[in-house]
Protein backbone atom coordinates (compact mmCIF):
# COMPACT_ATOMS: atom_id res chain seq x y z
CA UNK A 1 0.00 0.00 0.00
CA UNK A 2 1.44 3.38 -1.02
CA UNK A 3 1.74 6.45 1.12
CA UNK A 4 -0.77 9.26 0.76
CA UNK A 5 0.28 12.65 -0.59
CA UNK A 6 0.02 14.15 2.90
CA UNK A 7 2.33 11.49 4.35
CA UNK A 8 4.85 12.08 1.55
CA UNK A 9 4.58 15.84 2.10
CA UNK A 10 5.16 15.41 5.84
CA UNK A 11 8.23 13.25 5.11
CA UNK A 12 9.64 15.80 2.69
CA UNK A 13 9.05 18.63 5.19
CA UNK A 14 10.90 16.69 7.89
CA UNK A 15 13.73 16.02 5.45
CA UNK A 16 14.02 19.69 4.45
CA UNK A 17 13.77 20.82 8.08
CA UNK A 18 16.53 18.42 9.12
CA UNK A 19 18.84 19.45 6.29
CA UNK A 20 18.28 23.11 7.11
CA UNK A 21 18.87 22.39 10.78
CA UNK A 22 22.13 20.58 10.10
CA UNK A 23 23.39 23.44 7.94
CA UNK A 24 22.39 25.93 10.64
CA UNK A 25 24.08 23.78 13.26
CA UNK A 26 27.29 23.84 11.21
CA UNK A 27 27.21 27.64 10.99
CA UNK A 28 26.68 27.86 14.75
CA UNK A 29 29.22 25.31 15.95
CA UNK A 30 32.10 26.64 13.89
CA UNK A 31 31.39 30.34 14.46
CA UNK A 32 34.29 32.50 15.65
CA UNK A 33 33.47 36.12 16.56
CA UNK A 34 34.75 38.56 13.95
CA UNK A 35 33.77 41.86 12.43
CA UNK A 36 30.87 44.00 13.56
CA UNK A 37 27.49 43.02 12.07
CA UNK A 38 26.36 45.05 9.07
CA UNK A 39 22.58 44.68 8.84
CA UNK A 40 22.31 47.09 5.91
CA UNK A 41 24.67 44.87 3.91
CA UNK A 42 22.51 41.82 4.74
CA UNK A 43 19.48 43.59 3.23
CA UNK A 44 21.43 44.74 0.16
CA UNK A 45 22.95 41.31 -0.50
CA UNK A 46 19.55 39.65 -0.03
CA UNK A 47 17.95 42.06 -2.51
CA UNK A 48 20.78 41.56 -5.02
CA UNK A 49 20.68 37.75 -4.72
CA UNK A 50 16.88 37.68 -4.98
CA UNK A 51 16.97 39.97 -8.03
CA UNK A 52 19.54 37.85 -9.83
CA UNK A 53 17.66 34.64 -8.97
CA UNK A 54 14.34 36.03 -10.22
CA UNK A 55 15.91 37.36 -13.42
CA UNK A 56 17.51 33.98 -14.18
CA UNK A 57 14.30 32.08 -13.32
CA UNK A 58 12.03 34.42 -15.29
CA UNK A 59 14.23 35.03 -18.34
CA UNK A 60 12.12 34.68 -21.49
CA UNK A 61 9.35 32.79 -19.68
CA UNK A 62 6.63 35.41 -20.06
CA UNK A 63 5.61 35.45 -16.39
CA UNK A 64 3.22 38.16 -15.23
CA UNK A 65 4.58 41.05 -13.18
CA UNK A 66 2.61 39.79 -10.18
CA UNK A 67 4.23 36.32 -10.37
CA UNK A 68 7.70 37.86 -10.72
CA UNK A 69 7.06 40.19 -7.77
CA UNK A 70 5.74 37.39 -5.54
CA UNK A 71 8.69 35.21 -6.54
CA UNK A 72 11.08 38.05 -5.69
CA UNK A 73 9.47 38.62 -2.28
CA UNK A 74 9.58 34.92 -1.35
CA UNK A 75 13.21 34.55 -2.43
CA UNK A 76 14.16 37.83 -0.73
CA UNK A 77 12.69 36.57 2.55
CA UNK A 78 14.65 33.31 2.30
CA UNK A 79 17.92 35.14 1.62
CA UNK A 80 17.17 37.73 4.31
CA UNK A 81 16.55 35.12 7.00
CA UNK A 82 19.84 33.46 6.09
CA UNK A 83 21.83 36.71 5.85
CA UNK A 84 20.44 38.13 9.10
CA UNK A 85 21.12 34.84 10.86
CA UNK A 86 24.73 34.95 9.71
CA UNK A 87 25.09 38.70 10.36
CA UNK A 88 23.63 38.66 13.86
CA UNK A 89 25.72 35.78 15.16
CA UNK A 90 28.15 38.22 16.82
CA UNK A 91 25.33 39.98 18.66
CA UNK A 92 23.86 36.65 19.74
CA UNK A 93 27.33 35.48 20.83
CA UNK A 94 27.75 38.56 23.03
CA UNK A 95 24.33 37.94 24.63
CA UNK A 96 24.52 34.19 25.27
CA UNK A 97 27.80 32.79 24.04
CA UNK A 98 28.34 29.86 21.71
CA UNK A 99 25.31 27.83 22.89
CA UNK A 100 22.90 30.64 21.97
CA UNK A 101 24.62 31.07 18.58
CA UNK A 102 24.07 27.37 17.92
CA UNK A 103 20.39 27.65 18.89
CA UNK A 104 19.95 30.76 16.69
CA UNK A 105 21.57 29.30 13.58
CA UNK A 106 19.89 25.91 14.11
CA UNK A 107 16.49 27.62 14.35
CA UNK A 108 17.14 29.77 11.27
CA UNK A 109 18.27 26.70 9.32
CA UNK A 110 15.16 24.74 10.25
CA UNK A 111 12.90 27.68 9.34
CA UNK A 112 14.59 28.13 5.97
CA UNK A 113 14.45 24.39 5.27
CA UNK A 114 10.75 24.22 6.12
CA UNK A 115 9.96 27.31 4.02
CA UNK A 116 11.81 25.87 1.04
CA UNK A 117 10.09 22.51 1.47
CA UNK A 118 6.70 24.19 1.77
CA UNK A 119 7.33 26.27 -1.35
CA UNK A 120 8.42 23.24 -3.33
CA UNK A 121 5.89 20.61 -2.25
CA UNK A 122 2.74 22.38 -0.98
CA UNK A 123 1.11 22.44 -4.42
CA UNK A 124 1.59 18.67 -4.83
CA UNK A 125 -0.56 17.97 -1.75
CA UNK A 126 -3.45 20.02 -3.14
CA UNK A 127 -3.52 18.10 -6.44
Amino acid sequence: MGKSKKELFRGKMIQYGLVGGVLGLYYGIFYKPGAEPDIEMAFLLSAAAASITVIVRSWRKGFSFKKILLDFLAIFIFFLIFMLSITLRKVVFEIGGQPLVIVETLTAGIVIGLLLGWQRFANQVKE
